[in-house]
């Protein structure tokens, strides 16, 4: 017997930046991941991995590969901010509440947040560049 998994074309991608945090907070490998890794898991993905790199002198960047996509976090110590972002595949993960969890461990400042909303029948950010291979070689640039 086979089972046939039919997955939508869509998902939530959300990104952004957070200031104002403290520099030894923004440069602790242990605290950025735990707060990764709970958001992760708050907002309803499963954790395939996580890798880090640290960076001399100082900041990190933080990626964890989830079954539904991937989160990352970019530390830059030196402006005490940080750059995040989440997407995951389909409805069932609320990516949300990675940066809910990020804002908690965190307690940046000023925090800046876009939702977009992508695949099949979402209307989100337009495309910068759109390719439709019905037409020979064809390529639609817009700015934003």
């Amino acid at each position: 017997m086979s089972y046939l998994l039919n997955h939508e074309f869509i998902g939530v991608h959300i990104l952004g930046e957070m200031y104002g945090i403290n520099t030894q907070v923004l440069n602790s490998e242990s605290i950025l991941e735990q707060a990764l890794k709970d958001g992760i898991l708050q907002c309803g993905a499963s954790i395939c991995g996580i890798q880090t790199q640290k960076f001399f002198p100082h900041g990190l960047t933080s990626v964890a590969l989830l079954s539904e996509s991937h989160a990352s976090i970019h530390s830059y110590p030196e402006s005490n901010a940080l750059f995040f972002d989440a997407f995951t595949c389909g409805l069932k993960c609320k990516p949300i509440r990675i940066v809910e969890t990020l804002i908690s461990y965190l307690k940046p400042k000023n925090v800046n947040v876009r939702t977009i909303n992508r695949g099949q029948n979402q209307e989100g950010a337009q495309p910068i560049i759109t390719y439709n291979n019905q037409i020979e070689e064809q390529v639609h640039l817009r700015r934003i």
